[in-house]
């Protein structure tokens, strides 16, 4: 995802957005905080004159002009060219490069293909990798900067190969390790805290994931709610972000009260989530008083909801810019806060059931949305059903005209019962088959 120099947008932490308060100091403290760059230069190419060596079953190795450990896996010598990878094969940036590639600038990939999708991948660490987007040959993609490991990867629904002729990395040689070159918590990013909480940058309570050197501390100063605001680096439309995750690292004494979320911009916000009731927002311990949080956008604004008139995404909503997040936290540090894509489990979103106040009673012949929450390109053909009771509800095919955007996440229920529905979800770049299991009291 790129994160534009210069441009600021925002999260918030809490309920009250006042006016800045005056910001504890600011530390710097090592000479770990600018490692250097196996990269010496501005580019570098990958074509002909430089071709990987493959063993018989495709596997292999390549080190480039400027030091970078590349690796590919399913693929083929390509003498015209650099190389061809063949379905679900790929080439890209190797983990045990100790720096990867600093300050990726753009991304450009001259190659011969016709409906097969080559994908870029990006990663912190060479390992775990987020989507980012199909390529275009002979196309600059920006949407790697700053990441230090990237791949190429072939999906293609006929086990075609995609023929590489050429790879062209621009870069810098600026950076201060792999996950703070795309972490946004960092002092500069804070926008707005409530008049109960100081802050500074801390260089000893940092993330246990990562090689992450700095992060923010939060004090409170008494015991009244709590709210923080902190940039996202640029305005992101909801199209850009539909598919992908807000993620962040937090140092808290506890997370088991209902933690709100939001994404804020200029002229639109999303709903504020609670992970009480939101199965979407997932919060997973790391160690210690660390913790993991993962809120897919799909869990705060759905683009793809619709049938005949009900559940209506609001006009443009696409287009809709958002810049900021905001949640209720006091006394913590936040560390690797970006917008990222990799995995993350399904959640559910669907208010409980019930006829008091916030609850909702499904009926006989209703057509109900399964709110399913993901992270990944979606694959709706792909999505399936399956029912404890195939009389009680049935699923809604993505065919169905009455279908406003496609979702594969509707039922038509049938009669009243007891009905478990297992959602089965098809996304990602490489087609990942995920399940959640919802059930659904008809009367």
């Amino acid at each position: 995802m790129l994160f534009e120099k210069g441009k600021k947008a925002f999260v918030v932490i809490g309920s009250v957005l006042l006016p800045l308060t005056t910001a504890g100091a600011l530390f710097f403290g090592s000479s770990d905080l600018l490692k250097p760059s196996k990269a010496d230069g501005t580019s570098i190419v990958l074509d002909e004159n430089l071709q990987p060596t493959l063993d018989g079953s495709g596997d292999g190795q390549l080190l480039d002009q400027k030091g970078v450990k590349w690796e590919y896996h399913n693929a083929a010598s390509y003498p015209s060219g650099h190389v061809s990878i063949g379905h679900q094969g790929y080439f890209g940036v190797s983990s045990s490069t100790d720096y990867g590639i600093t300050e990726i600038l753009s991304v450009t990939v001259d190659f011969e293909s016709t409906d097969n999708e080559l994908w870029l991948l990006k990663s912190t660490d060479g390992i775990n990798w987020h989507e980012e987007g199909l390529l275009e040959s002979d196309t600059p993609s920006t949407g790697a900067n700053n990441w230090r490991y990237i791949r190429f990867y072939n999906w293609s629904d006929d086990n075609t190969s995609i023929d590489i002729n050429s790879v062209t990395i621009s870069y810098g040689c600026s950076g201060i390790s792999a996950t703070d070159d795309v972490d946004l918590a960092t002092i500069d990013n804070v926008i707005s805290v409530t008049s109960n909480l100081t802050y500074q940058t801390d260089t000893v309570n940092v993330s246990p994931l990562g090689d992450s050197t700095q992060a923010i501390t939060f004090t409170k100063t008494n015991t009244s709610g709590t709210e923080i605001t902190l940039s996202l680096g640029r305005d992101y439309t909801i199209g850009e972000i539909k598919e992908k995750k807000i993620e962040f690292d937090l140092k808290a004494s506890s997370v088991n009260y209902g933690k709100t979320f939001q994404l804020i911009g200029d002229s639109y916000s999303t709903p504020k989530i609670n992970s009480n009731e939101n199965s979407g927002y997932k919060i997973r311990n790391i160690q210690d008083d660390w913790y993991h949080v993962d809120v897919p956008v799909s869990c705060l604004v759905s683009t793809n909801s619709g049938y005949d008139k009900k559940d209506i995404p609001a006009s443009n909503i696409e287009s809709k810019k958002v810049n900021r997040i905001k949640i209720n936290q006091g006394n913590c540090t936040i560390d690797n806060l970006r917008i990222g894509s990799d995995s993350c489990e399904l959640g559910n979103f669907n208010k409980p059931e019930g006829t008091g106040q916030g609850q909702y009673q499904p009926v006989v012949g209703e057509f109900f949305w399964i709110k399913t929450s993901w992270v990944g390109i979606l694959h709706p053909e792909l999505c399936s059903m399956s029912f404890s009771d195939n009389t009680l509800a049935r699923h809604i095919p993505v065919t169905d005209p009455n279908l406003k955007n496609g979702s594969p996440f509707y039922v038509e229920l049938l009669a009243a019962g007891s009905v478990t529905v297992t959602v089965n979800v098809v996304c990602g770049y490489n087609r990942r088959a995920q399940t959640i299991q919802k059930t659904i009291t008809i009367q």
